[in-house]
């Protein structure tokens, strides 16, 4: 890892392990865009997680969107950047069932402060399960 890049770098090269929450929600990184601004990651939601219908809970699914949107905006910002969500919007378009699906987030806009992004979820297959949007507060050291 360079002294001036981010420590996401690492994880989303493989060289430490991603967080807890990614774990849990079964994150495997399929594409990372050089230079960061669009991710695609890969989860695998279980039957632990859905509610009694069957599909996966929406926090689960809004979770899978948030974890992918991060990385894609922290990767373009200097070392010790915090980016805590400041809001997020998801769509349900169909129901998530237990099982790997596909997330892919990238920058909408970035600015000093703030960064507007923007994610899908879709089955292996490409279809869309669910979208979101966020807005990310930058802050540098």
């Amino acid at each position: 890892m360079s002294a001036a890049e981010h420590h996401i770098w690492a994880i989303l090269r493989g060289e430490v392990p991603p967080a807890l929450c990614s774990q849990l929600l079964g994150i495997t990184i399929l594409e990372v865009t050089p230079g960061g601004g669009r991710m695609k990651f890969q989860y695998q939601p279980t039957e632990a997680m859905t509610n009694p219908k069957g599909f996966v809970q929406g926090g689960f699914v809004t979770a899978m969107l948030d974890d992918v949107m991060a990385p894609a905006l922290i990767s373009t910002c200097p070392p010790d950047t915090s980016i805590p969500t400041l809001e997020i919007k998801t769509s349900f378009i169909k129901g998530v069932k237990p099982g790997p699906v596909i997330a892919e987030g990238w920058i909408v806009q970035k600015a000093r402060t703030i960064g507007f992004m923007a994610a899908e979820l879709t089955s292996l297959d490409g279809e869309l399960l669910a979208s979101a949007s966020a807005t990310f507060r930058i802050i540098t050291p």
